[in-house]
């Protein structure tokens, strides 16, 4: 590999600009798709279970659409042409998807028309230039250069993990620590990758007079499709006929070639393998969606540098290219010396149950999660939680149908967020250790699965001190970019202060945050530091509108603040020196983000057992003229397993994150029985293979590895892959 990359091997010159173009293409989709989740939610304000169906919709079509790639450049436009024209569609759709990113989208009324067209436009794009581009490399390799074939495709492999890496590391940094609008930059993020595509392309144009260029080949998959198509129409016209046949392709036997009927028939002899597939693919791309909402609500802190919850998916990549030689050099070798049987199929389901003990993980990860988290009101339900702002001491006493005394407010704390049925209350204030004997009456009114916050203060009613409480609405969902939320009540008499607004700045980021007379302010989005409070100046005459305040901010991610501007405690309103009271709604993330990485260890193991093997199995036993064909079912798999999830996430089974989890990991657990089942009637083949080998299929770019990484000369001589 340092040979290719420093020019000092023999290699056509034309694969460096086939290779630079593939790591342009991967850093380009990996870096728009690692964000794009978490572009749905706060962004296009889409739910989790739409954002996460609409993110399988995508990626279902990206594996769909290399069919159509396929059948283009086999049968109409040839391999060059076909990337170069949907590469265009690809760009276009790259560049719109950035463009959907400026105002007004970002303003709080988003229009999903623009991403949706983005997103088809990129899934035809990088679905239709996927089995083409590592296929089209392999052309430039003359009959012979296998042990070159090789190392490009060596080359090639690390290649796309490069650009994965990259851009899985790089987008969301674009996204969270560039601000653009007073938003996070999503138009950056998707802008960079934008201009990769373009880069891609014209690298690939570059060297267009270098290729070797074949004319179109014949459309193999189409003739497959015809043929299956004739065969169950003259099955179904001739059923009342006392013909019978050996199998039922044999019915397409006085139209095509006894030869093909006889490959499509080994070919679903592989393909009946492929039915249980999907279910790996399923969990295995959540990592993009459900386990990137999960690190989402949990502590991303490392020191002073904070991991974005869309890069934790940057471990996949990393993973592969350790894990790989470990395989090549300790397990692989440590199973052949232990003599355990170790078949393709058999390594293919221990990656099934791998990627299922993944999500096994991960369920009690988020059963863990959940136990932190706060509980919301149901139907029915509201939540109060009560703020005494007062410069005195205060009991409060709830009476409704069931009375309930919430408790010793002490001065500048508050109670409990408190779940009460939808009722008619009353809770009544009773000032402690206060010359004011007054008790005051307060009547709340609840909303259903909603939380209101009552603040109490006190004030100069026609020179009469009187208590009086407020209600505003409160916050309880945790901000979806692992940011903090914060929101100021301001409580004191509108003559103390002058300027309204409150500043939160730090040595990266700062806010202004505007307020009214006893009003809460809107809650804003903060990213997580430790702020310098400062409030308005009681000296304008200075010329400083603000002065610091007494109290540091340090904002956790996700925490919900309530910051109350106060008297200090004195009854005395002419002598009030305003403090700052930070109030603690919803309580920080406070398991570590690393937690993810059991889960992201284990199903990279399965990944390298499941995906690389199943390469290897599939190309192995298929019959040579059917490769193309395999490669595309193989994919096809891939884009089964999105539409499981898009499934389950739209019917909404469950409430409970964890208990999908486990839904997921038991669906496995049967689909593995299964999958068992049939391998142990499978027949292993040896296709013949003729000398004529098209060696150009050995790699599929969806972040895996070459064909066979233990013996690829046995995989290109047709045999069967034995431990």
């Amino acid at each position: 590999m340092p040979k290719f990359f420093c020019c000092a091997d023999n290699f056509p010159t034309s694969v460096y600009y086939i290779v630079g173009n593939e790591f342009c293409e991967r850093f380009s989709y990996y870096g728009m798709r690692t964000i794009l989740i978490l572009y749905l939610t706060n962004i296009l304000l889409l739910s989790d279970n739409n954002a996460t169906a609409l993110f399988h919709t995508f990626v279902m079509l990206c594996y769909f659409t290399p069919l159509m790639g396929a059948m283009i450049a086999d049968g109409f436009l040839g391999k060059y042409r076909t990337i170069l024209y949907i590469s265009f569609v690809y760009m276009c759709g790259s560049a719109l998807m950035s463009l959907t990113a400026l105002p007004p989208q970002t303003t709080g009324s988003p229009e999903i028309v623009g991403p949706m067209i983005a997103l088809l436009l990129i899934a035809i794009g990088t679905g239709g230039i996927k089995p083409c581009v590592s296929a089209f490399g392999g052309d430039q390799f003359i009959g012979g250069e296998v042990e070159m074939l090789q190392k490009f495709f060596a080359v090639f492999y690390f290649t796309i993990n490069a650009g994965s890496v990259l851009s899985t590391f790089i987008t969301p940094i674009l996204r969270s620590d560039v601000q653009c609008f007073g938003e996070d930059c999503y138009f950056l993020a998707f802008g960079v990758p934008a201009v990769l595509m373009c880069i891609s392309l014209f690298i690939f144009v570059l060297g267009r007079k270098k290729y070797k260029q074949f004319p179109p080949t014949g459309n193999i998959i189409g003739q497959v499709i015809s043929a299956i198509f004739y065969a169950l129409k003259n099955r179904f016209v001739k059923r009342k006929t006392d013909i019978t046949k050996e199998h039922w392709i044999d019915w397409a036997d006085d139209k095509y070639d006894a030869k093909l009927l006889t490959d499509i028939r080994n070919l679903f002899h592989v393909l009946f393998m492929y039915l249980p597939l999907p279910i790996f693919w399923a969990l295995f791309d959540q990592q993009g969606s459900r386990w990137t909402l999960q690190a989402e609500h949990l502590d991303g802190q490392l020191g002073n540098w904070r991991v974005k919850p869309d890069q934790m998916m940057v471990f996949n990549p990393i993973l592969i290219i350790l894990m790989i030689p470990l395989f090549e050099v300790v397990i692989y070798p440590l199973i052949r010396f232990l003599r355990l049987p170790c078949r393709p199929l058999q390594r293919m389901g221990a990656g099934i149950f791998f990627a299922g003990l993944a999500f096994v993980i991960a369920g009690f990860l988020q059963l863990r999660l959940d136990s932190n988290e706060l509980t919301f009101p149901k139907s029915n339900e509201g939540m109060l939680k009560i703020i005494n702002a007062a410069p005195c001491n205060l009991d409060a006493e709830l009476r409704g149908d069931t009375d309930q005394v919430l408790g010793h407010l002490a001065f500048a704390n508050s109670s409990d967020q408190t779940i009460l049925p939808l009722n008619n209350y009353t809770v009544t204030f009773l000032p402690q250790n206060c010359p004011l004997s007054d008790t005051s009456v307060y009547v709340p009114e609840l909303t259903s699965e909603e939380a209101d916050v009552a603040v109490v203060g006190l004030f100069n009613q026609s020179g009469v001190l009187q208590f009086e409480t407020r209600q505003f609405k409160g916050q309880i969902v945790k901000p979806h970019r692992a940011d903090a939320l914060i929101n100021v009540v301001y409580v004191i008499e509108p003559d103390i202060l002058t300027n309204m607004s409150v500043i939160l700045e730090s040595d990266k980021n700062m806010y202004t945050i505007p307020f009214e007379f006893f009003n809460a302010s809107a809650f804003v989005e903060i990213v997580p530091d430790t702020y310098t409070v400062l409030i308005p100046s009681q000296s304008p005459d200075d010329n400083k509108t603000h002065e610091e305040a007494n109290i540091k901010l340090i904002a956790e991610n996700g925490a919900i603040y309530t910051m109350v501007i106060q008297c200090n405690e004195t009854l005395s309103l002419g002598s009030c020196q305003p403090i700052i009271v930070v109030h603690v709604d919803i309580n920080p993330n406070t398991i570590s983000i690393f937690w993810q990485i059991p889960q992201y260890f284990v199903i990279t193991f399965g990944e390298i057992l499941f995906s690389v093997t199943g390469l290897e199995f599939s190309y192995s036993q298929a019959p040579s003229s059917m490769k193309s064909c395999v490669q595309a079912a193989w994919l096809m798999t891939v884009g089964f397993g999105n539409l499981v999830v898009v499934i389950v996430a739209e019917s909404r089974i469950v409430d409970s994150q964890a208990i999908e989890f486990f839904i997921f990991a038991g669906l496995t657990g049967v689909i593995l029985l299964i999958f068992i089942a049939m391998a142990l009637r499978y027949t292993y083949i040896t296709p013949s293979v003729p000398e004529t080998t098209d060696l150009t299929n050995l790699v599929d770019d969806k972040n895996q590895a070459e064909m066979s990484l233990r013996d690829p000369v046995a995989n290109i001589e047709g045999k069967s892959y034995q431990e």
